[in-house]
């Protein structure tokens, strides 16, 4: 069914340019055409009432089964199976009402986001375009145990790789190094968990199979053996360098900084003290780095950590106000979680472009005068289809209100 958008500002291609005295078609979940204004009468016509359409915004970086909480790995201890798949499946549609239409869950207990990720796309459920690793690959006794398939060598990172595949998993997690969250004890920042040869024989084996790799690496040496293993992309890396910065240019690795989370965990209240006490440590060292470095000829994008100590499913919002701090530049803010992001997962999403997939936000303001105004949802489209309530229906004519 052919649909089309009149009577609404464009932020459309790479530079997120505005257009005025335009509509959008679109057909089988896709943009088809995006010109001047016309009378020519579609399936569907859908009144903007002169608000802002932008593509639907990406989350990088998820754990869709968690809640947010002050500890969400306890509360996971103190659930079973069902109530956290339950959760993942609400924390889905919530993605939605809030214009995050692509969501790439890197962490869950017992594959949950693979199993989220499918309902999706076989239409069972509403939620986002969801990538997934499920269980992520760790060395036994690693950062976040609770999720990990844990491997020790690299026949073991092999069969550990292809295990996940096989379930699914279309991009592959590893944990280079130790974490602020997560363990109580015996973790460490700066340790090198996973070595060079497991993690070049995890991505060598990923690609292959056409996924790409996400590397949770804080310290510099891991840091360093992943970007030289062939990940596709850094989370976090707080200890980025001269030296690493300019490795990541030469090999095309992505870098999600995820400020916001750290911020939260060194300070608020209630957070475990052995994970407060690390992440007040190295916040300053976190800021500094992306300071330093996020004019480097790399592409940024934004995560979240959504579902982590006192972070929201919607934080997204806030990941892009903490990296703006530094950026200073609305349009560069906004592209790490729709331009930037788009081209980090090598999918068709994140611009409003012909052959582009009809995920699509209206906004009441324009969020380049404000990135704020990313708050002021009125409607979401995911793949075409109108998902955001607060719309009136009229025969052939849907008003936004």
């Amino acid at each position: 069914m052919a649909a089309v958008i009149r009577n609404a500002k464009m932020l459309v291609g790479e530079d997120l340019e505005v257009l005025e005295g335009y509509e959008l078609w679109m057909e089988n979940g896709e943009i088809t055409s995006i010109q001047p204004e016309s009378n020519k009468v579609g399936d569907e016509v859908i009144d903007g009432k002169e608000n802002y359409l932008i593509p639907g915004l990406i989350d990088l970086h998820v754990h869709m089964m968690w809640d947010g909480s002050i500890n969400p790995v306890q509360m996971t201890e103190a659930e079973g199976y069902e109530q956290m798949l339950i959760r993942a499946v609400a924390n889905a549609r919530h993605y939605l009402n809030h214009g995050i239409t692509t969501v790439r869950d890197i962490g869950s207990i017992d594959d949950i986001s693979l199993h989220v990720a499918k309902a999706v796309r076989r239409g069972l459920i509403e939620g986002p375009d969801i990538i997934a690793c499920g269980k992520t690959l760790t060395m036994t006794g690693g950062h976040d145990p609770f999720w990990a398939r844990f491997v020790d060598g690299t026949d073991e990172a092999l069969k550990g790789v292809r295990e996940q595949i096989y379930k699914g998993a279309t991009v592959i997690k590893v944990s280079a190094t130790g974490g602020v969250y997560g363990r109580t004890e015996g973790e460490d920042v700066g340790n090198s968990e996973l070595g060079l040869a497991e993690l070049a024989v995890i991505c060598e084996e990923a690609h292959k199979f056409g996924l790409k790799v996400a590397s949770h690496a804080i310290g510099r040496e891991g840091i360093r053996n992943s970007i030289l293993a062939g990940v596709d992309t850094i989370e976090h890396g707080h200890y980025m360098d001269d030296e690493l910065i300019s490795l990541m240019e030469q090999h095309g690795v992505s870098w999600h900084p995820t400020l916001y989370v750290y911020r939260q965990v060194a300070n608020q209240s209630g957070i475990p003290e052995y994970a407060k006490n690390k992440a007040i440590d190295i916040v300053k060292i976190h800021d500094s780095a992306f300071k330093k470095y996020h004019r480097r000829d790399i592409l940024i994008g934004a995560g979240s950590d959504a579902g982590s100590p006192g972070v929201s499913h919607h934080a997204l919002q806030d990941e892009l106000y903490a990296m703006h701090e530094t950026i200073q530049n609305t349009t560069e803010t906004l592209k790490t979680a729709t331009v930037n992001a788009g081209r980090i997962l090598d999918k068709k999403v994140g611009m409003l472009k012909e052959g582009y997939d009809a995920d699509l936000v209206l906004l009441e303001n324009n969020p380049l005068n404000d990135l704020e105004y990313i708050e002021g949802v009125k409607s979401v489209f995911a793949k075409g289809k109108l998902i955001r309530q607060g719309v009136e229906h009229h025969e052939d004519q849907v008003k936004i209100g």
